[in-house]
């Protein structure tokens, strides 16, 4: 009897230090998060095209956007799958400068409606964390991905009478690549703020954005 109570008081002992040991397995296994996020972005996009081959050079100034993600996090290295959505406004100051030459001083009686670019994009980046602090985690990150460009169509007036108009256009399924810096922030929400780099291998020429992104993830 005295050694059936010492095997169960053995077993006993055995199963309470397993609990306090952890899965080793659980501890390597990815985490997977979602979340969303908003976009400020500087950009190089050429605009319509006035003559020929010949579009506006850098024909938008700043954009706005947002977008969801899904993390797929292992210890200090992570996948995130991005669906972002920007939209930018025809820089009219640009627009006018490029028939600077035709109008002259009248140019700037130049009206512009329509122009505007919408960006729907997906990309698959990877995020490697650089030192782990308390609140704030630093990290680099890259990927590539597709992006489907819409224009629409513009059209000009200058002192009331019609000018030319401009069709709307799309390029669909445009390869992008991206690189950039970012930082996890812990204040009770898992916070981020990170600063990219895009290219688009769009027809012609390609085009680049730099997209400020702050979101929060789940």
């Amino acid at each position: 009897m005295k050694r059936l109570f010492t095997l169960l008081a053995i077993l006993l002992l055995a199963g309470a230090a397993r609990g306090q040991i952890p899965n080793p397995v659980s501890a390597v296994a990815p985490k997977i998060k979602f979340g969303i996020h908003g976009n400020f972005t500087l950009s190089n996009l050429p605009g319509p095209q006035i003559t020929g081959a010949k579009t506006i050079a850098d024909a938008y100034g700043t954009g706005w956007g947002g977008g969801a993600h899904i993390d797929l996090s292992f210890l200090m290295f992570s996948f995130r799958l991005s669906g972002d959505y920007l939209t930018y406004s025809l820089d009219v100051d640009k627009f006018r400068k490029s028939y600077e030459e035709t109008f002259g001083s009248a140019v700037s009686q130049l009206n512009i409606e329509g122009g505007g670019l919408h960006i729907v994009s997906v990309s698959a980046n990877g995020k490697l964390n650089l030192a782990p602090l308390p609140i704030v985690t630093p990290y680099v990150t890259g990927g590539i991905g597709l992006a489907w460009l819409t224009l629409d169509e513009t059209k000009t007036s200058i002192a009331g009478v019609a000018g030319r108009t401009f069709p709307s256009g799309s390029q669909s399924g445009k390869t992008t690549f991206n690189v950039g810096a970012g930082a996890d922030i812990s204040l009770g929400a898992d916070l981020f703020v990170e600063v990219r780099y895009v290219w688009i291998m769009t027809d012609g020429e390609n085009s680049t954005y730099m997209p400020v992104t702050v979101g929060v993830t789940f």
